[in-house]
């Protein structure tokens, strides 16, 4: 009698959640994990005889479940009550931290390749800097026996094979990190003091003085930053980060080539209503922006190639320079060097990115 009644219950559950599956509205986007939802795909022979319809479909029933985000919680929390540290390759941490693994790169050599002939093509003073991220600072909150590759040797392999500058931030990040977060707890970029850290070492290297702390007005924006590695996990028993800006008085223009958008803020504040607050600086991913300093009266301006990294760096690098040219080579699709060209007062390069996605970032294979 028992086995029917339960048999009864599994079989209405099913039921039930087919039901709210084919009456639900498609959902778009999700918040929690930052990204936009399979639709249900097209039905075509060709595509049903090679397998992309199921496979498209199978997606599809994935993304658009039912409590998709109660159930993948739940999955985590079974995860983690079988001792399990990693989830998503993302490690369970100590003292709140998630930190993403590193496997070392394979293709070292040719991204060194792509860098050297992009300096050949353009005689500007270029600097490679490659960011570790927080595995290479924080492994005394890592899960024991975690088992990952050493991001500095493949730093220092990269560092020493190139034909021309590099920035070394390890010292100064890990130094200050001893103080305050330079990365986030749940999100895999470095915090706005990891990028005021970074931009003092890299600003001094191009021949200009830093701004100390003092110089800024520091604030917390936001105190409920659930980033993308919280989205990786779903493990919501996490507590979230706090960003912070320094602003500066400038008189800016910061032009958005692909929107044709001028304002005069390197923020976009409406992203603190979101999930993906760290959007908020330069407004999330774009290809061009064109960042104008009126304050400044040299026309010395710099050209910076970065992934999303960069976009808490460059506010503080934008008070030295008439203009900094942001360029991100996963959306730009023109030559960066005949771009470089058409701008002759571009004097100094810095080609950013952090070591763990470097390898994957098809941008920068885009960077000639």
């Amino acid at each position: 009698m028992k086995n029917k009644i339960l048999s009864i219950i599994i079989i209405c559950v099913v039921l039930l959640l087919d039901l709210i599956f084919i009456f639900s509205k498609e959902k778009d986007y999700s918040s929690l994990e930052n990204r936009y939802l399979s639709k249900i795909p097209q039905f075509k022979i060709d595509h049903v005889w090679d397998g992309r319809f199921m496979n498209n479909f199978t997606n599809y029933v994935k993304d658009q479940f039912p409590f998709r985000d109660f159930f993948m919680g739940i999955k985590t929390n079974f995860e983690k009550m079988t001792l399990k540290t990693k989830i998503n390759d993302v490690y369970l941490g100590k003292d709140n931290y998630l930190i993403d693994n590193y496997n070392s790169i394979k293709n070292k050599d040719k991204l060194i390749r792509i860098f050297n002939d992009f300096n050949d093509n353009n005689k500007i003073n270029l600097n490679l800097v490659l960011v570790p991220t927080s595995i290479s600072f924080n492994e005394d909150k890592l899960p024991n026996f975690s088992n990952y590759s050493n991001q500095l040797e493949d730093i220092n392999y990269i560092y020493k094979n190139i034909s021309f500058n590099n920035i070394d931030l390890f010292e100064d990040l890990n130094s200050n990190n001893k103080n305050e977060d330079m990365f986030y707890h749940l999100d895999h970029h470095w915090t706005t003091d990891g990028a005021f850290i970074a931009y003092k070492n890299i600003i001094s290297k191009l021949g200009y003085n830093a701004l100390e702390k003092n110089n800024f007005n520091v604030k917390t924006v936001s105190n409920d930053f659930y980033g993308t590695l919280y989205s990786k996990t779903n493990d919501y028993t996490r507590k979230p980060d706090s960003i912070k800006i320094y602003e500066y008085n400038n008189n800016l223009n910061v032009y958005y080539v692909d929107d044709n958008k001028n304002i005069n803020s390197l923020y976009e504040f409406d992203y603190l209503n979101k999930k993906d607050k760290y959007s908020l600086f330069l407004d999330n991913n774009h290809s061009l922006i064109v960042i104008t300093n009126n304050n400044i009266d040299s026309n010395n301006e710099l050209v910076v190639i970065k992934d999303s990294f960069a976009n808490s760096l460059v506010p503080f690098l934008a008070n030295h320079y008439k203009k900094v040219h942001v360029i991100d080579p996963r959306y730009y699709m023109e030559n960066i060097s005949k771009y470089i060209s058409d701008n002759p007062n571009i004097k100094d390069g810095i080609i950013l990115y952090n070591i763990n996605t470097l390898e994957d970032d098809l941008g920068v294979y885009r960077i000639k």
